[in-house]
């Protein structure tokens, strides 16, 4: 066989609706097996942590013998 005899042939293979769809599914296996291979699954994102706000600062009672500012003004 020739290879003036062969290329319609070929030609003819290769345009079969077949060929085309089995070439297509086969690349769409391949880049499906790829992704699954390669897939990392991403890192949780850390949640924030909601801090209560700080204690308000409490006045102080004065201790015994101890007497106040208004208690030395008078």
């Amino acid at each position: 066989m020739d290879i003036k005899e062969a290329l319609p042939v070929i030609k003819t293979v290769l345009i079969n609706p077949y060929v085309i769809g089995t070439a297509v599914c086969v690349i769409l296996y391949m880049n499906f097996c790829s992704f699954v291979a390669n897939y990392r699954k991403k890192p949780p994102k850390p949640k924030k942590v909601k801090s209560s706000p700080p204690p308000a600062p409490k006045a102080e009672a004065p201790k015994e013998g101890e007497q106040t500012s208004e208690a030395h003004e008078e």
